[in-house]
């Protein structure tokens, strides 16, 4: 910056205005700077010059675990809207660790980011709302209540009622569902629409604490399936799970959907391509990411969190749920 400075006769700090408000200068001198910057091949400090504007152009993105597919999906909705406003992406990986999910957060702050979109490894948001005196910070696919934050978030709970409603209209009386990781809201969110259908339809039905990857429904589904008698339908808090326990399921030879009806949440891309096809809850994980960047646009404009955003969640229908299969229940050679 003082070579330009030096070569053009001007000093440092406006070169520094030419780069950081440039309409601060005028556009003929503007226009010279950024003429001599390209030619001594100078590039600006990101760093520094977020030292000198109090911001810079960096989001950070804090999720839990970068290796659900669900995940990859919202990333690319955040990257692609930050984009249209000359802002860039950071993306940070938890693995649903709050003690590293605080890390990060403080790392970002230090660095003096536009913003910070995170989905939180808990409920426990003091943090977060210290961050979020700082600056502008979004919630997403989480809840945290009593929090200045904004919030964007899918309907978790009508999506597992629909889900319930699908196997009620298929005939299924008594259903097992495996649970998310505990003192999330979207475990939460999901399971409550999950009991309140149940018994709305008056279904019977088991709660067993899996978690939100493939192993964990693999291993579920191992330690219940001795004691699921008269199941015939298996919800799962999210896709990985369900796969899990379509593996195990046909580990022992148990077909799905013609003994065990089996459902996940979220529509990752691997649903419609796995056999049995999954159905489940697609989630507009794309559109999420997007309103994340535009709530904190929003705050860096000076407007105040607005309410939370919850957007609408879909049933998608595929091969792994069927009708009950009452024959097969009583008389098939491998049972449950």
């Amino acid at each position: 910056m003082r070579e330009i400075a030096r070569k053009l006769g001007i000093s440092t700090s406006t070169v520094s205005r030419a780069f950081s408000k440039p309409e601060m200068v005028r556009p003929e001198l503007c226009e010279r700077i950024l003429e001599m910057a390209r030619e001594l091949d100078y590039k600006p400090n990101p760093i520094a010059r977020a030292m000198v504007l109090g911001q810079s152009d960096l989001i950070g993105l804090v999720v839990p675990d970068i290796t659900n597919p669900f995940f990859p999906a919202i990333v690319r909705g955040v990257e692609d809207e930050a984009r249209k406003h000359g802002l860039n992406l950071i993306v940070c990986n938890s693995d649903g660790h709050v003690a590293k999910e605080k890390q990060y957060l403080h790392s970002l702050h230090d660095l003096t980011v536009a913003g910070v979109i995170v989905a939180s490894a808990s409920r426990r948001d003091a943090y977060v709302a210290e961050l979020a005196a700082g600056i502008p910070v979004v919630v997403m696919d989480r809840r945290l209540s009593g929090s200045l934050v904004s919030q964007v978030n899918a309907d978790n709970y009508s999506g597992s009622k629909a889900v319930v409603d699908h196997l009620a209209g298929l005939g299924h009386r008594k259903l097992l569902y495996l649970s998310g990781p505990p003192r999330i809201s979207t475990t939460e969110d999901r399971l409550r629409g999950f009991r309140d259908q149940c018994r709305l339809h008056n279904i019977d039905f088991n709660v067993v604490r899996a978690g939100f990857g493939i192993d964990d429904g693999y291993e579920a589904m191992k330690q219940v399936e001795s004691k699921m008698d008269g199941t015939t339908g298996v919800v799962c808090a999210n896709d990985l799970c369900a796969f899990g326990v379509l593996a195990r399921l046909a580990e022992v030879g148990i077909p799905v959907p013609g003994r065990i009806s089996v459902t996940g949440f979220d529509d990752i891309a691997f649903a419609r391509i796995f056999s049995p096809s999954l159905t489940t809850v697609r989630q507009p994980t794309y559109e999420m990411g997007r309103r994340a960047v535009k709530a904190i646009l929003d705050m860096r404009r000076g407007h105040a969190p607005r309410q939370p955003v919850v957007l609408p969640t879909e049933l998608v229908v595929r091969d792994s749920t069927a009708l009950r299969n009452i024959s097969a229940e009583h008389s098939s050679a491998t049972t449950l």
